[in-house]
């Protein structure tokens, strides 16, 4: 766990709290992403870096950037300036990582990659899919993603959860297997 992870979660609790109370968890995500993108630009980075821009300046240029692009709410420009008042802009990415992952545990869902070598058939995905929620207890979003240098099989990351099916993995445990 990073120290920018650790400060990044009490703001991101924040965060969450406040859009559930609001009930609207898609629209502080969608903001969260927007303010994240652009607190993430070496322009912007640039900018406020400048000595003579105070946290008042770096919160109202950041609502306005953001204005250009979704309107915020007021709670959000709030959540805006307290976040440069305490110079902690910079946690944008960890806050939106964190964010997501209080939503999904809310929303009882989990974002899942599978791995393979080959691109998996509708059937395939949908099996694994099923599995997945079957193990875990959750609705799952399934993405698939192609690796040449796999031989076979199928690495799926869900969360902290890693199911190596993959052809090296079942050889390295044949190998070490043998070796013993």
């Amino acid at each position: 766990m990073s120290e920018f992870t650790t400060a990044a979660r009490p703001y991101a609790k924040a965060a969450f709290e406040v859009s559930q109370a609001e009930s609207k968890q898609a629209q502080w995500s969608d903001a969260l992403q927007t303010i994240e993108a652009i607190v993430s630009h070496e322009a912007f980075a640039t900018v406020i870096d400048h000595p003579s821009m105070d946290a008042q300046m770096k919160g109202e240029l950041l609502i306005d950037i953001c204005a250009d692009k979704s309107s915020l709410s007021e709670t959000q420009k709030n959540f805006v300036k307290v976040m440069a008042e305490n110079n902690r802009l910079t946690l944008m990415p960890d806050i939106v990582i964190l964010f997501e992952a209080h939503r999904a545990q809310a929303e009882n869902t989990i974002e899942a990659i599978a791995t393979s070598a080959f691109a998996l058939s509708k059937a395939q995905v949908k099996s694994m899919t099923k599995a997945l929620k079957k193990k875990l207890g959750r609705e799952v979003t399934l993405t698939t993603q192609i690796d040449k240098s796999l031989i076979g099989g199928v690495i799926i990351r869900a969360g902290d959860l890693v199911i190596d099916g993959s052809t090296q993995a079942k050889i390295g445990s044949l190998t070490q297997a043998m070796s013993h």
